[in-house]
């Protein structure tokens, strides 16, 4: 037998990490083309800001430490991508520059850098720029009304349907319409329809889990069925919480970032359901309207402990399993019946 010497891995697959990655940022281009659609050629500009953004300082990072980039590594695009897609369409530059900052020079590159991250630098970043603006960053662009370059006074703000939820009020807007996307809100958050096509997308290219993102809508609903705030029926109520403010595309495109969730399955289900269930908690407690950035944000600094509870699991399984193939129950004979014993 002649053995050949390779370098690993040995184990190979058509699916790598540059592959889910530019899967994703493949899912995001047709929030842009919405974004377009309804905003103007200003949204295609904060896209590419904070992609640039984000690179230019993750290149500086893995310089300053001594490193080569890595031209093929897309996590930094994907933070610049993802970004402006969480802000409105009228958020200021400086709003996503300093987000994709914030994302790559503290929540990203102090850790180690990609894979070792601890929170999702996109949702870190953008809460940041949301404590420093709450006021910009809770204005949104009436949907079809063209933006300047520049947004000054002139443009008209007004509130998304999950600020009239924090006020206990209903939303006078459809929920096919929310559905649609013709709703003023987040970037690419609005449009409930295109976001589920893309998670159908990812999933078909296996780069995103459905059961974390089903879990996810499932404790956010789980909080909305048990304290709900509208004077409605119970699942229009729901309805209402779910399509509003940066849920649907948080189960998209953040619970499943593969560096900030956990490993195993039953870990990765309870870490879903947890982050909806917080997310929905935070918008009866919290100061904000939207809440999801910091559940989000919370649950990362959790994973590990979720993890540690996983491998107990696993390893509790595997040697009741162990147990079971060494000691296998020993079924007992049937009792004979007396009368016929006698007979």
């Amino acid at each position: 037998m002649k053995l050949h010497i390779q370098n690993p891995p040995h184990i190979r697959s058509r699916e790598s990490n540059q592959t889910m990655m530019v899967d994703v940022i493949i899912a995001t281009l047709p929030l842009y083309a919405m974004g377009v659609y309804y905003y103007g050629g200003r949204v295609l500009l904060l896209g590419l800001t904070g992609a640039l953004a984000s690179c230019f300082a993750d290149i500086l990072c893995q310089l300053a430490g001594g490193k080569i980039p890595n031209i093929r590594d897309l996590s930094a695009v994907i933070t610049g991508l993802l970004i402006p897609l969480l802000l409105p369409a009228s958020a200021h530059f400086s709003m996503i520059l300093v987000a994709a900052v914030f994302a790559i020079l503290v929540a990203k590159q102090p850790f180690g850098g990609v894979g070792q991250n601890v929170f999702n630098p996109a949702a870190a970043g953008v809460a940041f720029v949301i404590i420093c603006w709450p006021q910009s960053a809770f204005s949104y662009p009436i949907p079809f009304e063209r933006l300047p370059l520049a947004v000054d006074e002139t443009v008209r703000l007004v509130n998304s349907p999950a600020y009239s939820l924090s006020l206990g009020g209903t939303p006078n807007i459809d929920l096919l319409d929310m559905l649609l996307g013709n709703v003023p809100g987040p970037m690419g958050a609005s449009n409930i329809l295109v976001l589920l096509t893309c998670l159908l997308f990812l999933v078909g290219r296996r780069t995103v889990n459905l059961w974390m993102s089903a879990a996810m809508f499932g404790g956010a609903a789980f909080v909305a069925l048990l304290m709900p705030r509208l004077e409605l029926p119970l699942l229009t109520g729901v309805a209402y919480e779910l399509m509003s403010g940066l849920l649907v595309i948080g189960a998209v495109f953040l619970i499943n970032d593969p560096v900030t969730s956990p490993k195993r399955k039953i870990p990765k289900l309870l870490y879903g359901f947890c982050t909806g269930a917080l997310s929905m908690l935070f918008r009866h407690i919290g100061r904000y309207e939207e809440s999801l950035l910091f559940a989000l944000l919370v649950m990362n600094a959790a994973v590990w402990m979720i993890d540690l509870w996983g491998e107990h699991l696993a390893h509790t399984m595997r040697r009741k399993h162990l147990e079971l193939a060494i000691n296998p129950p020993v079924s007992k004979p049937a009792e004979q019946d007396v009368g016929a014993a006698q007979e």
